[in-house]
């Protein structure tokens, strides 16, 4: 008898956000693509999922042959260096909103982050604009749950005040018609968000609970020189005390969480990425029903 092919227990689109180009500054920096970040995190929770990655940004989307968007159980849209607000004037932009639109439209439950919730917003006519608190960068501090988060499924497990890792410059100004606000902070008032647009259910976060210490040293790197301009970091230096710390964590959390006034719901790996994990789980029970 021939071998038994196990079908993966979910099939996932990945989205990567960023240009070949944005991707390449992003590997002299030292840093893999934000599309990593999620197949990694996925994989630790669903060893067996089956991940497929698209990049709309510089082209047309392309699926496994004989695939179309409702054979996948979910997608996820994480960072980008990209713009939602510039989609007028930029194809790699709009790309990837057609996408999103076309995901809702085939009923396809969808996570975003950063720039993945600012796309959805966007597709499902919400709008973005820059933070008048400018960039926020680093730790995303005292993110609170309203009380509409506090009851949502994606934050099972979570505290109601936590940290988490962040670089953005843009937030959500106006949210899709029947969108609920999940977290806030001091920074920006929709830290988190959950709706349903068409035939699909979308959940997101401003912050980024897919990256590694390493991946968000590595980030903060490559806009170095903007960082300390902006008045994000007093100076050079203390950019590089910063990250080095970072860089150590991935390594020996607890040594240098202290040093660097991390606290457990970030330096903790299965906290910090517990959203992630319960949006898995929600797409599993899907799946079965």
């Amino acid at each position: 008898m021939g071998g038994d092919v196990t079908a993966p227990t979910l099939r996932l689109l990945i989205i990567e956000g960023n240009t070949a180009a944005g991707n390449a500054a992003m590997a002299a920096a030292g840093a893999g693509s934000n599309a990593d970040q999620y197949a990694d995190v996925v994989r630790r929770s669903v060893p067996d999922a089956g991940i497929h990655v698209v990049h709309p940004a510089d082209g047309a989307a392309v699926l496994p042959a004989g695939t179309a968007l409702s054979d996948f159980d979910g997608a996820i849209l994480g960072g980008s260096g990209l713009f939602v607000r510039a989609r007028g004037n930029a194809p790699e932009v709009q790309r990837q909103l057609d996408l999103v639109q076309a995901l809702f439209g085939a009923g396809v439950p969808m996570l975003g982050s950063c720039w993945g919730l600012q796309v959805a917003v966007v597709a499902a006519g919400g709008d973005v604009a820059p933070s008048p608190n400018g960039r926020e960068v680093g730790i995303c501090r005292a993110i609170t749950l309203s009380d509409a988060g506090a009851a949502f499924p994606m934050f099972a497990g979570k505290p109601g005040t936590f940290d988490s890792l962040a670089i953005h410059y843009d937030e959500v100004t106006r949210l899709p018609s029947g969108a609920a606000v999940l977290a806030a902070n001091g920074h920006s008032p929709i830290q988190a968000a959950a709706f349903t647009f068409r035939k699909g259910v979308f959940w997101g976060v401003q912050y980024h609970p897919e990256f590694s210490f390493s991946h968000m040293a590595r980030l903060i790197r490559r806009y170095g020189a903007d960082m300390v301009t902006q008045g994000i970091y007093p100076d050079q230096a203390a950019m590089d005390r910063e990250t080095e710390a970072m860089l150590r964590l991935d390594v020996d959390a607890e040594a240098q969480a202290a040093d660097l006034d991390f606290g457990e719901t970030v330096t903790d790996t299965s906290m910090r990425c517990r959203e992630i994990d319960n949006w898995l789980q929600f797409c599993r029970n899907e799946k079965t029903t």
